[in-house]
């Protein structure tokens, strides 16, 4: 379940988005420290936006990172020089 009335997170940058992260993660422990389980709650639904952006924001990247590899193939990968020393054996 996410809250309608966050931001749209995709707009944030990544830095942003990990402080977020971070902060939101103070609270919750804070809330639990505190026996407020129902601010804890709140505070989860909204983390779990933030984490879900990340993931996100991951795996895109991730698809573009192979779809870069697959075009490139193993050319790259694979150096295969014919030297024009001869074998001492010749």
């Amino acid at each position: 379940m996410f809250n309608p009335l966050l931001p749209d997170l995709s707009k944030l940058k990544d830095a942003d988005l990990e402080g977020k992260v971070l902060d939101l993660t103070q609270k919750y422990h804070a809330a639990l420290r505190m026996g407020q389980g129902m601010l804890a709650q709140q505070v989860i639904i909204t983390l779990e936006a933030h984490r879900y952006e990340q993931q996100r924001r991951q795996a895109e990247s991730m698809k573009i990172l192979q779809e870069k590899q697959k075009k490139q193939g193993l050319d790259d990968l694979i150096n295969v020089e014919r030297s024009n020393t001869r074998c001492l054996a010749d």
